[in-house]
């Protein structure tokens, strides 16, 4: 009875760690899409990038001194949420640009990197835990093409494992700590960076990180740790989650797979002063009681990461700055509302939209009041427009709006209307500020892409003819 209770408790306490860090993981795989998805992905950037493979060494220096300055404010920005890294590389698998370390380029990370590997042959998204050159951590490894659908190399952030430490620190109450396998460490981490690693006191063959992220973790468990290296090892071997109680400390070990396959590649170990175990030996009523407590710290938990989840739902809807929708949103709410739209046989019509000469605005008035632009444009907008209706940015000054059951007669009206309430706005500049529209309507049996790419037509017509204007097929 004892044994299986006790058995039991350590089952749960697996199940509730993995939980957790599965939990934390994944909320930062969704930060990383946004960043990709709204920053990285842009025509600004693509176009600087783009010319890093052809370029001559001189030429790369400059395109990495310009692609530095671009972005290192999301850098800056990216550490104080835990994630560390911002990487790009070259389609040969060299580092171009490591924002932690600028320094460092030119080195060719073939056999060091498989994730690069992966997304280089097979061009597609890869994430996953992975020691590199100077950290290990969790990867989100992203491929980028050109305006013609070319690969022109890869971009990563990365999430430390004391990020995600900190985080099921706060979440659990318990202590974390990280350990690597030494022979991952041999083989990929630079020699003059093998020293911030020391030998782990649980198993001869894992590694610490040697600063003070774990020290003081260590040094405080160094007698526990030592009493249960032999069983540790041990359970080692079968690769699955375990746990075990000495000095009434409960000690639980998740493993940690790497994106090559390796499924005990790293462990995260977790320290929790209890008396659980004793009591449960004690007193069967004084365990009900435990296992009760430990049930409503789960349901905090769960109520702690749906929070967090709805957090990160809220930021992945919607654009940041001007609160529409940011573009993968509008492309599943356009998605849908053309399958309703064929169903029931309504018209369905979209605006696109771009503000006309932005870029002056920025040059002249400085990106600040570039976005107070944009914002206000935005607003005027949505004021104008119905409750059905659905605006997204779709690009840096470029927006889309959906008027489902609305027919490309009643489209222009209703673009002629924004048009009008845009260009009397009060930008707090010197010069005015239009807007040029595009208006395409549904046509049977067309695809949203074809759709929208009509509406760009139009919208470029708009635009050779003079601006601020509605240009449509009627």
């Amino acid at each position: 009875m004892y044994e299986d209770k006790r058995a039991a408790v350590f089952e749960r306490k697996v199940k509730v760690f993995n939980d957790v860090y599965n939990s934390t993981r994944k909320s930062y795989s969704k930060i990383t899409k946004l960043l990709h998805d709204e920053i990285i992905n842009t025509t600004e950037v693509i176009d600087l990038f783009k010319q890093a493979k052809d370029a001559s060494p001189e030429e790369q220096q400059v395109i990495r001194l310009t692609l530095y300055k671009l972005l290192i404010p999301t850098y800056e920005s990216l550490k104080s949420i835990n994630i560390r890294q911002l990487h790009f590389h070259l389609p040969n698998v060299s580092s171009f640009l490591r924002f932690h370390k600028p320094e460092k380029y030119g080195d060719s990370l073939l056999g060091i990197r498989h994730s690069l590997e992966i997304v280089n042959k097979e061009r597609r998204y890869v994430e996953g835990f992975e020691e590199g050159r100077i950290y290990n951590g969790f990867r989100y490894v992203y491929p980028l093409f050109d305006e013609e659908k070319r690969y022109i190399g890869s971009v990563e952030t990365s999430l430390s494992f004391k990020a995600l430490s900190n985080d099921i620190e706060e979440t659990l109450g318990d202590e974390i700590d990280f350990i690597l396998k030494k022979s991952i460490v041999e083989k990929k981490v630079w020699k003059e960076e093998q020293s911030n690693y020391i030998t782990s006191q649980i198993n001869d063959q894992y590694m610490n990180e040697s600063g003070d992220a774990y020290i003081p973790i260590v040094s405080k468990y160094q007698k526990i740790n030592q009493s249960i290296s032999k069983e540790v090892t041990q359970k080692m071997q079968s690769q699955t989650g375990f746990s075990i109680c000495k000095d009434q400390t409960i000690v639980t070990f998740i493993p940690i797979s790497n994106v090559e396959g390796d499924r005990n590649a790293a462990y995260l170990i977790s320290y929790e002063n209890s008396e659980e175990i004793s009591t449960i030996a004690k007193d069967a009523l004084t365990l009900m009681v435990i296992s009760t407590l430990i049930l409503l710290i789960l349901s905090m938990l769960i109520f702690v990461v749906l929070q967090k989840i709805s957090k990160i739902n809220e930021i992945a809807t919607y654009d940041s700055l001007t609160g529409a929708y940011n573009r993968n949103t509008m492309s599943e709410l356009l998605e849908y509302e053309l399958e309703r739209m064929e169903r029931k046989h309504k018209p369905l019509s979209i605006l696109y939209i771009d503000i006309d000469d932005f870029k002056s605005v920025n040059d002249k008035y400085g990106h600040e009041k570039g976005d107070f632009v944009l914002k206000e444009v935005v607003d005027l907008m949505i004021q104008k427009l119905r409750k059905s209706d659905r605006l997204g940015r779709w690009g840096g000054e470029e927006f889309l709006v959906m008027l489902p059951e609305t027919d490309e007669e009643e489209a222009v009206l209703v673009a002629e209307k924004l048009r009008e309430v845009i260009s009397m706005g009060d930008y707090q500049i010197a010069r005015e500020v239009t807007c040029s529209f595009g208006v395409a309507t549904h046509i049977d049996e067309e695809n949203l892409d074809s759709m929208i790419a009509r509406a760009d037509r139009y919208l470029y017509k708009a635009k050779k003819e003079g601006k601020n204007r509605v240009v449509s097929h009627l």
